[in-house]
């Protein structure tokens, strides 16, 4: 589709006005700089020529008022006949040309021209070479006066001097001449004393014009007379137009009159000079006028080209709607269109038919609300008022959020998922899809997945337990060996063992509850505890590993913290050992702290933050978005250089967000880390635990027990009894439930120590046997011996009738703690 010709007449009528402007803007920019450049150019010459004046004012008055003097100065030379001592007279003189730097000679001439007296050897040898009538000019004068001669070459130095002189009186009648001899180099130096202009000449030159000096100096002129002369007219300090006073361009001239008026001092500056920056500037005005011309120019075809493009894209466009709503009608999914303002736009036919009701009232600009209002009724056949009123805002806000999902069965017995998603301009689109027979698709594969989950829980447990039970072994060997006298080799190869076998038990916990978090099967054990003890046992334990790298521990808690809190203290415990224990691994020099503070939320609860602090190796900011991802960690470096799975940093967010709390971090390279676990915590009524020191206590006061162990495993079975003959407790071992059931009836013990998972009879079927003896034997205290770890394991072990139970690979500590527990 062409453009319409009025359009282009418009658009290139805009382009010749803009194009009349930048030039007319242009040429006066041109015509400004030229006049600007030419102001400055005379203010230069001006400022210039009067600071010569100055100069060169002072430069005549010093050797006027030096030869003025020379009468004085000889009268101790002067004879009573009016002759002068000659040599007396040399040395008064030389001593006067030393005191002056511009005069290099003082001589005093006879009016025949023969010397007096000099102050140079040469002068005194060979007379003075003055130009010819200077002399006469000088004792012609009516009243004495300073009397400059035009330059000419001493005979002696061959350089081109100048003589000042004055004209004297020895006696009554005896008249003499005292003659100054200046260099003109010394008089070029005063002209050129004043800041370098560029293309400035300044001529020192008499009323007639005959140069006497000049900067830059011109032999070839010097002692000529310049055309045309200046004269007291020319010679006012105002800038004029005419010859370079050193050559013959046009120039700006500024001339003035010195003290003696027969003098004068001129500075020109050529045309050419003073416009040199002005041409520079005039081609840059004209490139950046062609700039903006072409820049115009290009608008305008580019205005030209777009809207004969946009003629033909409206025309693209009402084919392409034509097509799309085509499209749209033989559409399998119902399609539903909303403004910005929440309005219809546009629908489909399968829309209609999805949602029937609606077909008497939709229309372009009806709002989404009555669409709604309409649903309510047949989503709610049965409903009141208030139901369909909150069905209708809960459809309003699924759909104004812009990601909402839904399904719902409607009720002619259609079951319909629907996805809403934003435009870019702010509307809302809506597909709308009949899954009748993908629903019961669904159905039947949702409870597939759920039994597969449950095999799954099954395996972990079995995984667990067949894992768990040789770590026991060689840890609980590996202690045995510990505590026997070893060679510091065979110590540290122990030692080694120990690490590596805790490490790999920290892996194990790691993937089962990550295993309990994707099942949703992880919960918390609420519970009542005391944090500043908790704490207080996270921190010492890590103080070994702190001390080991040289590295400083701290724990700061404040005064005012609760001393009962209801929450989970294993689990918190967990996500302390995974900060602070990272935070000792990546930190190679300086400490780690742990400051704990807390805010009161109401009169029960408490918000508690934890921060751990380090000055580690720091987090990049580009491994932030990372950092609590699963077996993730900052880098690739940092993984091979510390070791671990990554899942602490994820587990414990997990955990936290469980609490109801959040995880911070801040960090900056080289400088260091600060983690800061967030939760909320209700108060608690008062802990009721077992201090470590009755813990202490108890086991001491409990040394000698008779102890029934049940384990089928051969190593646990030597394992178990090693830790409780060290512990002074006596033991027998039965391999299997059926044994322990019959011998706890055959013998007197303390305690009984229950595998459960054994051959012909597991741990919990021989409690529930025992539980219902008689005798007095069902109450003997039973501690579960498990390598299954997870809580709801836990709760079934209680539930079978144990007391207390202990996870393997078996702590000699857990286990003294546990019995003393369950016979305290």
């Amino acid at each position: 589709m062409a453009l319409p010709r009025r359009t282009q007449a418009v658009i290139w009528g805009v382009v010749l006005l803009f194009v009349g402007a930048v030039l007319a803007s242009a040429a006066n920019l041109i015509s400004r700089g030229e006049h600007d450049a030419l102001a400055d150019a005379e203010s230069k010459a001006t400022r210039f020529a009067s600071g010569a004046e100055a100069a060169l004012n002072r430069m005549l008055l010093g050797v006027d008022v030096l030869l003025a003097g020379t009468d004085s100065l000889l009268r101790p030379a002067l004879k009573p006949d009016g002759t002068l001592d000659a040599p007396q007279a040399n040395r008064l003189l030389l001593e006067m040309a030393g005191r002056n730097l511009l005069v290099r000679d003082v001589a005093v001439l006879a009016e025949d021209g023969s010397v007096l007296g000099a102050a140079q050897a040469h002068t005194q040898r060979m007379g003075v070479d003055l130009p010819k009538d200077f002399a006469r000019e000088v004792f012609a004068q009516s009243s004495p006066q300073l009397a400059i001669s035009a330059p000419v070459v001493n005979f002696a130095t061959s350089e081109r001097v100048v003589y000042f002189a004055r004209p004297l009186r020895l006696s009554e009648s005896r008249r003499a001449m005292a003659v100054g001899e200046v260099p003109v180099t010394l008089i070029n130096t005063v002209l050129a004393q004043a800041i370098e202009i560029r293309g400035l000449a300044a001529t020192f030159e008499r009323e007639d014009g005959q140069l006497i000096a000049s900067a830059p100096p011109d032999e070839r002129l010097m002692g000529q007379k310049l055309t045309p002369p200046l004269d007291s007219r020319n010679a006012n300090g105002m800038p004029m137009r005419m010859a370079n006073r050193l050559g013959s361009e046009p120039a700006i001239v500024v001339a003035r009159p010195t003290l003696y008026r027969s003098l004068l001092i001129a500075a020109s500056i050529p045309i050419t000079a003073a416009l040199d920056s002005w041409r520079n500037d005039r081609r840059d005005i004209m490139r950046v006028a062609a700039a903006f011309i072409a820049m115009i120019l290009a608008a305008g075809a580019l205005s030209h080209w777009h809207l004969a493009r946009l003629a033909r894209a409206r025309s693209d466009v009402a084919s392409a709607k034509a097509t799309l709503d085509q499209a749209l009608g033989s559409m399998g999914d119902g399609f539903l269109l909303c403004d910005a303002q929440d309005r219809v736009v546009a629908w489909n036919g399968r829309y209609v038919e999805i949602f029937p009701w609606v077909k008497e009232e939709i229309a372009v600009g009806l709002p989404f609300r009555r669409l709604a209002e309409l649903a309510a009724p047949a989503m709610l056949p049965d409903g009141t008022d208030a139901e369909r009123s909150a069905w209708v805002e809960r459809r309003l806000a699924i759909h104004s959020s812009g990601n909402g999902m839904y399904e719902q069965e409607l009720s002619h017995g259609m079951v319909v998922h629907a996805i809403e998603r934003r435009t870019p301009e702010g509307g809302v689109v809506s597909v709308t899809r009949d899954i009748t027979a993908a629903e019961r698709a669904l159905s039947r594969a949702k409870a597939a997945a759920e039994a597969a989950n449950e095999s799954k829980s099954q395996f972990l447990a079995a995984m667990s337990h067949e894992i768990r039970t040789p770590l026991n072994g060689v840890l609980g060997m590996n202690g045995l060996l510990l505590n026997t006298p070893l060679t510091p080799e065979q110590r540290r190869f122990a030692e080694l063992i120990r690490s590596s076998g805790q490490t790999l038990l920290t892996v194990i916990n790691d993937i089962l509850d990550l295993a309990k978090i994707e099942a949703g099967r992880m919960e918390l054990e609420i519970v009542e505890f005391d944090p500043s003890g908790m704490f207080d046992e996270v921190v010492s334990l890590l103080a070994v590993r702190a001390q080991a790298k040289g590295l400083t521990l701290g724990l700061k808690l404040p005064p005012d913290l609760p001393e009962s809190l209801e929450g989970d203290p294993s689990r918190l415990r967990q996500v302390l050992f995974n900060l602070i224990g990272n935070a000792l691994k990546f930190t190679e020099h300086g400490s780690v702290e742990v400051e704990v503070t807390h805010r009161q939320l109401g009169e029960s609860r408490i918000e508690l933050t934890i921060a751990v602090h380090d000055t580690g190796i720091g987090i990049a900011p580009d491994a932030m978005p990372k950092l609590f991802d699963r077996f993730m960690q900052a880098d690739a470096t940092t993984a091979r250089r510390y070791g671990g799975t990554g899942l602490g940093l994820a587990i414990s967010r997990e955990i936290v967000d469980l609490m109801g709390g959040r995880i911070e971090v801040d960090s900056a390279v080289g400088v260091g880390s600060t983690f800061r676990v967030v939760v909320p915590m209700a108060h608690g009524d008062g802990v009721k635990r077992i201090s470590a020191d009755s813990t202490m206590i108890g086991m001491s006061d409990m040394a000698g027990l008779r102890i029934l162990v049940a384990e089928d495993n051969g190593v646990n079975q030597i394992l178990i009894k090693a830790i409780l003959d060290h512990m002074g407790h006596f033991s027998d071992i039965v391999a299997n439930g059926i044994e322990a059931v019959s011998q706890v009836q055959n013998a007197h013990y303390d305690l009984v120590l229950m595998d459960i998972q054994m051959p012909e009879m597991d741990g919990e079927t021989a409690t529930r046997a025992i539980r219902q003896l008689g005798n007095g034997v069902s109450a003997i205290p039973i501690i579960a011996m498990t390598a299954n770890a997870m809580v709801e394991h836990r709760q079934a072990y209680l539930a079978s009738g144990m007391n207390d139970y202990v996870s393997k690979p078996i702590n000699s500590k857990m286990l003294a703690a546990a019995i003393a527990r369950v016979l305290s």
